[in-house]
């Protein structure tokens, strides 16, 4: 399985549902249309409840996904060991 971060989730989200709108993606996944759009313009990553909800819409594992989000959440906060470790964790995991 690929890296999956946010803009890929809901990329694949707004593909599923065939609307390309935040307020589509938001009320698919429960957030708000700020929320959504936060994921696109990289102020926020997907929580795992809302990463959760995006897995099974898109039958994948939930397990990974949440991996995956952590993965950003670390690379985001500029932490460069953390996310190569989590990193680590993720690709052995869902290999």
């Amino acid at each position: 399985m690929e890296n999956l971060n946010t803009i890929s989730l809901a990329d694949r989200v707004k593909s599923l549902i065939g609307k390309d709108s935040h307020y589509a993606l938001a009320k698919a996944l429960g957030v708000t249309r700020e929320g959504a759009r936060c994921w696109y313009t990289r102020q926020t990553v997907m929580d795992d409840e809302v990463g959760i909800r995006a897995a099974k819409l898109l039958n994948i594992d939930p397990e990974s996904v949440i991996l995956w989000l952590q993965v950003e959440r670390a690379e985001k906060k500029g932490n460069v060991t953390l996310s190569q470790h989590w990193r680590h964790i993720a690709e052995q995991i869902v290999a």
